[in-house]
């Protein structure tokens, strides 16, 4: 079990200056990746809601869905150890392959996985309600799109300090980016939320973000590198330089993306030095190791 990981931490935002930028622009950093080793970034975000509604409900199990290497299925997996509730997670892909390291820890957190075909995959809710109860079983989305997941992300925009000219994240279900962007509009803030897709050709994300004014919010699509979990030299030699230089871990899957991203929107002028940016660190580096470098 994972019983030295149960104490959350607060996030804090820092300043983020690294020479891959070429320039000292007026960056800072939200850390998220703090809150914990496990349940970290946005993944508690999300969670944390869910849970609450979830002991409300009076029902026995969570379910919930993920791909097998779903940083969302091991942080509910985890979490929900924690709290003593009985998980369920739906894991895209029913191949016959050795149990991968993500779906290890899963178990060990006495998740239960239930490996099914693609096809079926695509439609959770006939999945959900082929196996399980709605009246016994609590349902999350993948990536842990919820209704009390975006109330959580919409927290983040109380931490802040100063008036941000941009925020920044990287992005799967857009979950994150969507209760931020409600959040600002909601408040007026003068801020515009900048999501950058980890997924090749996700459009559905600017579908589920059409219901706020695009003065708040833009997603681009032309980084992710090829392939959702790529990893390439150059992606690799990033992590290493921000691990260098500050410490700080990143993921080849979301936030070193993110990061790679922004300094194309600075060399492209798209951003200028001047402009106030806060980058979202949204966690996920339970399987980075330090040793390779």
């Amino acid at each position: 079990m994972l019983s030295n990981y149960i104490v959350f931490h607060p996030s804090k935002i820092e300043k983020f200056c690294i020479e891959y930028f070429n320039f000292n622009p007026n960056i800072d950093i939200l850390r998220d990746d703090l809150i914990h080793p496990i349940v970290s970034g946005n993944k508690w975000r999300k969670l944390k809601y869910i849970i609450e509604d979830f002991e409300k409900s009076g029902k026995k199990t969570l379910v919930t869905f993920g791909g097998a290497y779903s940083n969302h299925l091991i942080a509910t997996a985890v979490a929900c150890q924690l709290k003593n509730i009985a998980s369920v997670g739906f894991v895209r892909g029913d191949e016959i392959r050795p149990m991968n390291h993500y779906e290890e820890i899963c178990i060990k957190n006495n998740m239960k996985l239930m490996h099914v075909s693609r096809a079926d995959y695509r439609n959770k809710t006939t999945l959900f309600n082929k196996y399980f109860d709605s009246e016994s079983a609590y349902f999350v989305d993948e990536g842990g799109y919820h209704p009390m997941a975006l109330k959580g992300c919409e927290e983040i925009t109380y931490e802040f300090k100063i008036d941000y000219d941009y925020i920044i994240l990287s992005l799967g279900t857009g979950t994150t980016m969507e209760g931020i962007t409600k959040a600002i509009q909601e408040r007026k803030l003068k801020t515009k939320v900048i999501g950058i897709s980890s997924l090749k050709n996700n459009f559905e994300l600017d579908e589920r973000m059409s219901k706020y004014s695009t003065d708040y919010w833009q997603i681009f699509h032309d980084f992710h590198r090829g392939k959702y979990a790529k990893m390439d030299k150059e992606l690799f030699d990033v992590i290493e330089k921000i691990y260098i230089e500050t410490g700080i871990k990143t993921d080849p899957i979301y936030t070193a993306k993110m990061i790679m991203a922004v300094k194309h929107l600075y060399d492209e002028h798209l951003l200028k030095k001047g402009d106030k940016v806060l980058l979202i660190h949204t966690g996920g580096t339970q399987s980075f190791d330090t040793n390779q470098f």
